[in-house]
């Protein structure tokens, strides 16, 4: 696996590292076809919109625009098969092999190596959401001090762990309508539509108006983050988003006495 610096310096100002190029590729393929799937599914679902046949039309009509919508479908099927599977090769290959070649490795040791996972939500996440709160309402003048992946990422990464194994079977279903008919009863398709363009709304809604807003239209990022192309973030924007993370870098990196305060809403607290 490539290494990386967590610090790189550029025109005179600290970057620091996020996203390795083969994470940063898997995002492309996923938030691609994603959209072609949007694209591809909704004018259908709107047929009787005005708005939805020169948007199917332009996505290549009723010959094209259902092949572009499948095979866009089975590409986002392959790439949460393939992350799935990485994943758990590097978590037993890491984590579940360094146990037992310690011989620490046990039923016990192990769940509690899944749960120290750095996207596997902890009980940091739970008091960080219950600060957000406090800060909000203005119970502290302090906002939370993400680690390396906030709540909020971590119940992003997770959202197509629900959404796929829905969208997912029943779009066969509905693919393969013909053949599915000759063994299940039609009402079976009826749930499946239901199933397939509900959940579908659900993500793009999510995706749209939730996670591009925290990540590109908030102001401090708008009009766009940078971050999926690079691999790695400004230090204003790590103060502001993975304040923990920031600090133990910076100290790792014998930089302990240029940490910078935390900063919000035109606000600096010393670390």
């Amino acid at each position: 696996m490539a290494k990386y610096d967590p610090i790189v310096y550029k025109g005179g100002k600290r970057y620091f590292y996020r996203f390795s190029a083969h994470q940063r590729v898997q995002h492309v393929i996923l938030f691609s076809s994603v959209l072609t799937l949007a694209l591809t599914g909704f004018p259908l679902r709107h047929a009787e919109e005005p708005w939805a046949k020169p948007l199917y039309d332009f996505m290549g009509g009723t010959e094209l625009a259902p092949l572009i919508h499948r095979a866009a479908g089975t590409v986002l099927l392959g790439l949460f098969v393939y992350h799935t599977i990485y994943w758990l090769a590097l978590f037993i290959k890491n984590d579940l092999g360094g146990l037992k070649q310690q011989g620490r490795l046990t039923f016990g040791s192990g769940v509690k190596a899944f749960f120290t996972q750095e996207m596997v939500p902890n009980k940091k996440d739970f008091f960080d959401i219950l600060h957000v709160w406090k800060y909000l309402l203005y119970f502290t003048n302090r906002p939370p001090r993400h680690d390396r992946m906030s709540w909020r990422e971590k119940f992003d990464y997770f959202a197509p762990y629900w959404g796929i194994p829905i969208l997912g079977p029943a779009g066969v279903l509905l693919w393969w309508r013909d053949e599915i008919t000759h063994f299940l009863p039609g009402i079976v398709l009826n749930a499946a539509y239901i199933m397939h363009t509900d959940e579908a709304l659900l993500a793009v809604l999510f995706l749209f108006f939730v996670h591009w807003y925290n990540v590109h239209y908030a102001p401090e990022k708008f009009p766009a983050a940078t971050v999926w192309l690079t691999g790695y973030l400004t230090e204003d924007e790590m103060i502001h988003e993975h304040y923990a993370q920031y600090v133990k870098i910076m100290i790792e990196a014998g930089l302990e006495d240029e940490v910078k305060p935390q900063h919000f809403a035109g606000e600096e607290y010393d670390w």
